[in-house]
């Protein structure tokens, strides 16, 4: 979150940086192929001014309103000094970048900036883009009209789910949960929308009641139960890296944030999962002892809130059959 995160929070998500490029830039990895990741840092800071995205493939604007929620009107407009255009929309901190100095040729970048640093930007855009539309608007809205695409697209149960998800990583997390409803409104059946409103409901709100109901919900739809955790590497937590650990009807599953660890466990061979009364005591951690073949290998975590009620929580969910 520009503006609020630090480079802890960022490397604690994405690991190191893959490049240093200047004193306050920074390239990190991503997990999609398709995309880059780059951090801009106040300078001598390690608050955090601007996260970029940039993509190998470009999306078409309506997509890119859609799934970030924004306007169709933006703030205002300029061409930038490489030729390209760029869209800035107020009430979200984002900036929208196109491939060439036309609309119509599709996003492929997306900037979210610290109000600050927008503020900053936003008032050198000139006066009266706000009055006119960018170059090759009415291109791109005629693109979409010729492959069946409305102008405005109706909302799908995955624009509800990227409208959430952006939601979430704006600490949005009552949109969040609205636009989670609406999903399961519009297909109960399908799990992403109830993980969404569970993180939320945990990490967000704090509501454990709340997020109790909703992460039962993802299971019992065939998907998972998403927890943030840390790891233990050497049974005494003074080693460990800080991940997801996914809970379904059939495994656990663990994947570090930088992407270099990661595991699966099949629920068949849990043979006990409880509350550690030495390591890792003082945050709740907790244990999952699995048969390897004839060896018992166990597994330490320490719950996201560093909360016995959630580290039950996740017990509670592995021991339901």
């Amino acid at each position: 979150m520009p503006g609020k995160s630090r480079r802890a929070d960022i490397e604690r998500m994405l690991g190191r940086p893959l490049k240093q490029l200047s004193a306050t830039l920074s390239e990190y990895k991503s997990q999609r192929t398709t995309e880059q990741i780059f951090v801009q840092y106040l300078a001598d800071s390690d608050d955090v001014a601007r996260i970029e995205v940039t993509y190998a493939n470009t999306m078409d604007r309506s997509s890119a309103l859609a799934s970030l929620n924004l306007p169709s009107r933006s703030t205002g407009w300029h061409v930038n000094a490489r030729n390209r255009l760029e869209e800035y929309f107020s009430t979200a901190c984002v900036v929208l970048t196109y491939t060439v100095a036309d609309a119509s040729t599709g996003v492929s970048r997306i900037g979210y900036y610290s109000r600050q640093l927008f503020d900053g930007a936003s008032s050198k855009l000139p006066p009266d883009s706000a009055k006119k539309n960018p170059p090759g608007l009415d291109r791109a809205a005629a693109n979409n009209s010729a492959i069946g695409q409305p102008t405005q697209p109706a909302v799908s149960y995955d624009d509800l789910i990227a409208k959430a998800n952006g939601a979430l990583q704006a600490a949005d997390f009552q949109t969040a949960i609205r636009l989670s409803q609406q999903a399961v409104d519009l297909d109960a059946n399908k799990p992403l929308a109830y993980e969404i409103a569970g993180v939320a409901q945990l990490y967000g709100l704090k509501d454990l009641g709340a997020a109790a109901n909703a992460m039962r919900e993802p299971i019992l739809h065939g998907g998972a139960a998403s927890f943030s955790v840390a790891h233990d590497h050497d049974g005494f937590f003074q080693s460990y890296c800080q991940g997801s650990l996914w809970v379904s009807k059939q495994s656990l599953s663990y994947r570090s944030n930088d992407g270099t660890h990661s595991f699966t466990i099949n629920r068949a061979d849990i043979k006990q999962a409880g509350l550690n009364s030495f390591v890792g005591a003082k945050v709740y951690s907790f244990h999952i002892k699995v048969s390897e073949g004839n060896k018992t290998r166990n597994y330490n975590f320490a719950p996201g809130t560093f909360s016995a009620a959630e580290s039950n929580l996740i017990l509670e969910l592995v021991r339901e059959k």
